[in-house]
């Protein structure tokens, strides 16, 4: 009876463990298809590119993504994850995967992504869910803070209705407050108790240093993606100043964090856009602000194809080695002894 029983729950984790990717992946393709299709194609007839500008800012919004896997294998080994050796590829791989998810509605999906796709190698769970919970928060406070530092000290954002920027600084500082481990700690306790989930063990808990260190790995990220976006907006138009590269970046990084917040809409779409275009039409004319939204849209989400591209590629010459290997002569012989 046990045994049915033991074989009936291995069957059914076997069928969960091939339906979950399906899930995702007809989940994405469902909501990329929406996004796509949200677009505002007839705004871009006519504009004229800068294809440098536009190969600089995928270069360097590429490089953020990766700086990105950076950041979460340092939170990943300062949580005292193990087995992260020599799994560089996969797991980048990985968080490729799981970074798409924010395409999908629901702002816990690129956190379940990485926790089961990278527990799939042997990583701990409880330590991908504090991570990617930390990372959540980590990126928010840091993106916040660099904006309302760059925003609040230009005087072209005194135009903004006030109540924006008390809303602006209020999200701040409950990020900042959410951040202080004991409150992070007690956050995500009461959590698992409302799921029956075991409590944290002490070696998972982030320590002050982590969350510090942390926070500015994610302050300098919102700088270099906060550059790319600059570059892309000049590409179409062509008479932004350098001098605005700064409120460039401010504008960018508010968006990103307020869309991160926003965790009802994939991606968050029509949050971000709908922040950045308020922002950017004090930087240029308010058609040319909407036309740069919608591009930075569609090469936000070029660029996430592409990353998603390059760290495949690796895994498929990893699987030609592996495979080159189990079908050796030698392999061979040895099985047949």
């Amino acid at each position: 009876m046990e045994q049915t029983e033991s074989g009936t729950g291995g069957r059914g984790r076997r069928v969960l463990r091939r339906a979950v990717p399906i899930v995702f992946y007809v989940a994405l393709a469902g909501f990329l298809f929406l996004y796509v299709r949200s677009v505002d194609w007839g705004q871009l007839a006519g504009v004229e590119w800068n294809w440098w500008w536009v190969a600089v800012a995928t270069v360097i919004s590429l490089g953020f993504r990766y700086w990105g896997v950076g950041i979460w294998f340092f939170l990943l080994r300062r949580l005292g994850a193990e087995n992260l050796r020599g799994s560089g590829v996969t797991l980048t791989h990985v968080y490729a995967k799981s970074w798409m998810g924010r395409y999908i509605p629901g702002a816990a999906t690129w956190i379940i992504g990485k926790v089961y796709f990278a527990s799939q190698h042997g990583v701990s769970k409880a330590r991908l869910g504090v991570s990617g919970l930390l990372e959540g928060a980590l990126q928010i406070a840091a993106t916040l803070a660099l904006a309302l530092v760059l925003l609040l000290i230009d005087p072209r954002t005194h135009a903004l209705d006030p109540w924006i920027i008390v809303l602006m600084i209020a999200a701040f500082v409950v990020c900042v407050i959410c951040l202080v481990p004991r409150v992070f700690v007690a956050l995500i306790g009461f959590a698992l108790r409302i799921l029956r989930r075991r409590p944290l063990e002490d070696d998972v808990k982030p320590a002050l240093g982590t969350v510090v260190v942390g926070a500015g790995l994610y302050v300098l990220g919102a700088v270099i993606s906060g550059t790319g976006y600059y570059f892309i907006s000049l590409a179409v138009y062509p008479s932004l100043r350098v001098q605005d590269a700064a409120f460039v970046i401010g504008a960018a990084s508010m968006a990103s964090a307020i869309s991160m917040l926003a965790v009802f809409a994939p991606g968050g779409l029509g949050v971000r856009e709908g922040v950045q275009g308020l922002l950017l039409a004090l930087v240029m004319p308010g058609p040319v602000a909407l036309i740069v939204v919608v591009v930075t849209r569609i090469w936000s989400l070029a660029v996430d194809a592409l990353f998603l591209l390059t760290t495949a590629v690796p895994t498929w010459f990893g699987r030609g080695k592996r495979a080159a290997v189990t079908t050796s002569p030698t392999n061979a012989d040895a099985t047949k002894a």
